[in-house]
């Protein structure tokens, strides 16, 4: 049987949690896609004040835009494996590098299927915004992040280069 897992919004109760994902990206100096500002992010409590800048236009950062955050949590045990970003439109920046959704799985608990399943639930809350497709992007370098993509359905469109972060990114259109 297929372990419960539930795509959730964050909240105070994990605040310990969120402090622990980051420590373990930055120890194995990965990426932390989909985490939103956790990086620049002081401790949890900071993060999750950010997040709610986001999610208001009222107080959005200029030139961002509005975006929900959601963590994928394992039922059994409460464990924090995975973070999602739903942005609900694209800027300049998004449609040519980043698009409508990031994700990242903690590195200990890769290769597991988690981020298919949470890319799947991302997907459903595109649709209950609205959105009739979606952007998502990934390194030309990251095969599980290709085939995570390709299994929700992703259309290759090119590559394009980013050059904040020097890399090449492949592009592809999932229609929801």
């Amino acid at each position: 049987m297929e372990e419960k897992l539930l795509l959730l919004r964050p909240d105070e109760r994990l605040i310990a949690q969120y402090e622990d994902y980051k420590r373990d990206f930055l120890a194995a100096g990965d990426s932390m896609d989909g985490a939103g500002p956790l990086r620049r992010s002081s401790d949890g409590r900071d993060w999750l004040a950010r997040l709610r800048l986001y999610e208001d236009p009222a107080t959005l950062p200029e030139g961002l835009v509005l975006a929900t955050q959601y963590i994928l949590v394992r039922e059994s045990d409460g464990r924090l494996l995975g973070m999602l970003q739903l942005r609900h439109d694209l800027n300049d920046y998004l449609l040519k590098y980043a698009g409508h959704i990031g994700y990242s799985v903690r590195p200990s608990e890769r290769r597991k299927g988690y981020a298919k399943r949470m890319l799947a639930m991302g997907l459903d809350e595109a649709r209950k915004l609205g959105l009739t497709r979606v952007l998502i992007t990934c390194s030309t370098e990251n095969e599980a992040s290709r085939r995570t993509i390709l299994a929700n359905g992703g259309v290759f469109e090119n590559t394009a280069w980013e050059p904040d972060d020097k890399e090449m990114l492949e592009r592809y259109w999932i229609e929801l």
